[in-house]
C-alpha cells in the first residue's frame, strides 16, 4: 500500500516510519513513548514531515497537519531524498564491516 500513498499518519513508531520513508513518503507523526519520542524528532528535524509533539493529537490537529504536509512538497522531496539514500547504503554489510575492524586480529 505504501507505494499508492501520499503522506503516512503514524504513531511514530521506528518500523513504521522507516517503512514509509524508505519508499519515499512524508510523515505526520505522534508518539510520546518508548523510541517514538527519538523518532518523531528525527522526523521533524529531517523535514520528511511533521512531528505534532504530543501523544494524542486531537482530529483537526492532525488534518490540518496532512495538509500542510500535501500542500508543500518539501517534506515529500526529504523524505524522497532520504529513500535515495536508504537504498543505496550497505545496510547489514557495512555493519558487518565496521564489527570486522573493531574485532582484534586473530592469534597467530
Amino acid at each position: 500500500m505504501l507505494p499508492l500513498v501520499d503522506v503516512v499518519v503514524s504513531n511514530g513508531g521506528y518500523g513504521g516510519a522507516q517503512q514509509a520513508l524508505a519508499h519515499g513518503i512524508p510523515l505526520v507523526v505522534a508518539g510520546r513513548t518508548e523510541d517514538k519520542v527519538e523518532v518523531t524528532a528525527r522526523v521533524g528535524w529531517s523535514g520528511a514531515g511533521i512531528d505534532l509533539r504530543t501523544r494524542r493529537p486531537s482530529p483537526d490537529t492532525v488534518r490540518d497537519a496532512v495538509r500542510t504536509v500535501l500542500a508543500d512538497r518539501a517534506s515529500s522531496a526529504r523524505a524522497r531524498r532520504l529513500a535515495d539514500a536508504f537504498a543505496v547504503a550497505p545496510g547489514l554489510a557495512g555493519l558487518d564491516a565496521v564489527l570486522r575492524e573493531l574485532a582484534p586480529a586473530p592469534a597467530v
